[in-house]
């Protein structure tokens, strides 16, 4: 890779952590505007996991303020996060499958799924595994959309 990628790396690794705290940014217009600026394979793929870890930097850092804020107010609320907390302890398979296929297509929205991972009490390290697995396989399929349309037409 040239000397001239790795300024555009670090910004497109800020720009992905944008993304993944301000929901209106486009975490895929990103990572398909940086597709033409990739001069390889290599790059392209060096660039995805670049847009991926900064997704993962500031979903990482939405579960700790989340899992750090302080307990909510209302008793009603405070009610339903227990009741889900019990619930994931009970089968916490299933708070990675929900992660992994939140990271992966979007539903429920990665946003979302990151703050109630951290409320819940989710293990960080099984979020950020399944979050960084899906979000990985994620932005190289998108990155693969625009060669994978040119081929079919």
């Amino acid at each position: 890779m040239s000397a001239d990628f790795w300024p555009t790396a670090l910004a497109y690794f800020g720009l992905s952590i944008v993304s993944a705290v301000i929901p209106w940014v486009n975490a895929e217009l990103v990572m398909i505007s940086a597709i033409p600026l990739a001069a390889s394979s290599t790059a392209l793929a060096a660039l995805v996991v670049v847009v991926s870890a900064g997704q993962m930097t500031g979903k990482a850092a939405m579960y700790w303020l989340s899992r750090k804020s302080a307990r909510p107010r209302s008793p009603l609320v405070q009610r339903a996060v227990d009741r889900w907390r019990a619930r994931l302890q009970q089968r916490p398979r299933s708070a990675l499958a929900v992660i992994f296929l939140s990271a992966l297509v979007g539903f429920p929205p990665f946003f979302v799924v990151s703050l109630a991972a951290g409320a819940l009490g989710v293990e960080f390290r099984r979020f950020f595994a399944a979050g960084a697995v899906g979000r990985l396989v994620h932005f190289a399929v998108v990155a693969c959309i625009p060669e994978l349309l040119r081929r079919a037409f």
